[in-house]
């Protein structure tokens, strides 16, 4: 197995190889334990090379600072009014105008028709066409029994 230079790790801790370089090394970290304590070994020099914090506190206040300056240059605005109760009254307006367009259609009639339908317990009845046609069959054999017993008396 080729192992990784301890430079080369370095340089991958210190984030300065391109991206192809990179996924290569983090596959190669996931097969290789001696390759990973040398990387381990590198991420650690290379945290000793990073710039140290002198003052915490400074750091703090200076960060609150910027905080509060961004705070103070938006103030938040006030929306209109008048442009809101402009707009809710064209809803109404709109919705007004649609409500006459449908009455004068008969749309709303129409939609009673259908829901009195609905309500209705007892619909119409219709025969189907099988019972219309047994209906049909028994009396044609009735009156074929008919006319065969007239024949039968002359």
């Amino acid at each position: 197995m080729n192992h990784i230079s301890y430079e080369k790790w370095f340089q991958y801790a210190q984030d300065k190889l391109d991206e192809e370089t990179r996924t290569e090394y983090e596959n190669h970290l996931y097969n290789c334990d001696h390759c990973l304590e040398i990387y381990l070994a590198a991420v650690e020099a290379s945290e000793t090379s990073m710039p140290v914090l002198t003052s915490s506190t400074s750091f703090t206040d200076s960060v609150m600072n910027q905080v509060n300056e961004t705070k103070k240059e938006k103030p938040v605005i006030n929306k209109r009014v008048k442009n809101n109760r402009r707009q809710t009254m064209i809803h109404y307006a709109l919705a007004a105008a649609m409500t006459l367009i449908l009455m004068s259609t008969g749309i709303f009639s129409q939609l009673m028709n259908v829901a009195n339908e609905f309500d209705n317990p007892n619909p119409k009845h219709t025969e189907s066409f099988v019972s219309n046609f047994l209906n049909n069959s028994i009396s044609i054999t009735d009156q074929l029994e008919e006319n065969f017993k007239e024949g039968n008396k002359k």
